[in-house]
């Protein structure tokens, strides 16, 4: 059963990441026109990044909400839920909208609601706490990225 659960978790969490991929894929010609901030990843590390972080906050979901739906988990549930939420949007509004607005304020959105994730996981589980935080520093960047973009192309 832990095994099918530890599944549940890591596929919740890459179909958060393939709900925008359409949308990158579709404007891949509008982003490389745009003016890009300093310390831009080229573009094939955006895709490894989120692969190798959402089996990480998969394995986190996994270890702080193992024993979900008891009460003592719901709130770290929907803390998780809430930032896969963002996280989907996020794409589809940047790439797919091209509203460079908007995604700063998912991304700062992501950011604020990251810190009470990580203290909530962090609270069930100290591993699963420690494995947001690459999570969290790759949210701090893509804030600083998003605000550059909407900063240079405006």
């Amino acid at each position: 059963m832990k095994f099918i659960k530890l599944i549940f978790w890591l596929a919740l969490c890459q179909l958060a990441g393939l709900v925008g991929s359409e949308a990158v894929m579709e404007n891949m010609a509008w982003y490389n026109q745009l003016v890009t901030p300093p310390l831009t990843p080229p573009n094939g590390v955006f895709g490894i990044v989120w692969a190798v972080l959402y089996i990480l906050i998969g394995i986190a979901a996994f270890l702080a909400l193992k024993n979900f739906p008891k009460e003592n988990t719901k709130t770290a549930a929907r803390l998780f839920l809430v930032q896969l939420g963002l996280n989907a949007c996020w794409t589809p509004v940047f790439f797919g909208e091209r509203n460079l607005l908007a995604a700063l304020i998912l991304v700062l959105a992501m950011l604020m609601e990251g810190f009470w994730l990580v203290k909530a996981f962090y609270q069930k589980n100290r591993w699963a706490g420690y494995l947001m935080i690459p999570y969290m520093i790759w949210i701090g960047f893509a804030t600083y990225l998003t605000g550059s973009f909407w900063l240079l192309n405006r």
